[in-house]
């Protein structure tokens, strides 16, 4: 998997680095993405790592130069077999793909070892796919304006049930009221907070804000990332991750 990545200014390879993975909706949009969480992590001197991983969930490979050859060929030969769109093997590759990624990331630039991940419209799968089967790797997730369809997962068998790892994750859904699929969004959203709290995700870490129309930051309502609202959700996470694990360490000195 071909991916770009933006350094925050003072990285050193003196420390472990907080990383948020975000995957474009589609392919094409030339690191846009990448750039515009860059200037919301700039802007609030934020040390994170910031990737983009080029997904191929939702489009036709004839358009992506990158995966010209075997990679193109798999999966054009997939999705022929099938009714246009293979979605178990594109899900297989965006899976595997994003973990080489992550591991990348991990070994070259000293990122930490769970992530933060957000997808945005059709890159929600990737997002929704390593909450429900890849927790031991996520932090926290943002669901923007997207929802679940199973992509990439197998609820017959779904890992690390009633887990430290599930019940740790923060999950958050933003979505425009003016969206024209928020009423679908957001009776998914209900259908899949129901199946993670049965695999032991805790309540009061899952969360849904709708942008309504008038809001004070003058925030569009409608169908669009909201990457400053996204990296407010991860620095507050963060926070209080790092504020957790120091109140176990000072648990730990006074036993």
């Amino acid at each position: 998997m071909k991916y770009y990545l933006s350094l925050p200014k003072n990285w050193s390879a003196k420390r472990k680095w907080p990383v948020l993975v975000a995957p474009s909706a589609h392919y094409g949009d030339k690191g846009a993405t990448l750039r515009m969480f860059a200037r919301e992590r700039d802007a609030r001197m934020a040390e994170f790592i910031v990737v983009q991983p080029f997904v191929i969930n939702a489009d036709p490979m004839a358009k992506m130069a990158e995966y010209r050859g075997e990679v193109a060929d798999a999966i054009r030969a997939a999705d022929a077999a099938t009714d246009g769109r293979d979605e178990i093997a594109r899900g297989k590759f965006d899976r595997e793909g994003v973990m080489a990624v992550i591991r990348d990331v991990q070994t070259l630039y000293q990122g930490e070892t769970k992530v933060y991940l957000a997808g945005f419209s059709s890159s929600t799968h990737i997002a929704t796919m390593f909450v429900f089967a890849h927790p031991e790797l996520i932090k926290g997730a943002v669901i923007n304006s997207g929802g679940y369809a199973g992509r990439g997962v197998d609820e017959e068998h779904i890992p690390l049930v009633n887990s430290p790892e599930r019940a740790r994750m923060e999950i958050k859904v933003i979505v425009g009221e003016e969206d024209r699929g928020y009423q679908f969004y957001s009776e998914n959203w209900a259908e899949t907070k129901a199946k993670l709290l049965g695999y032991g995700h805790r309540p009061e870490k899952l969360q849904m804000e709708v942008i309504n129309k008038g809001n004070p930051e003058k925030l569009s309502p409608g169908h669009g990332w909201y990457a400053g609202r996204i990296m407010d959700f991860i620095l507050e996470v963060e926070q209080k991750s790092r504020t957790g694990n120091t109140h176990d360490e000072q648990r730990e000195n006074a036993r």
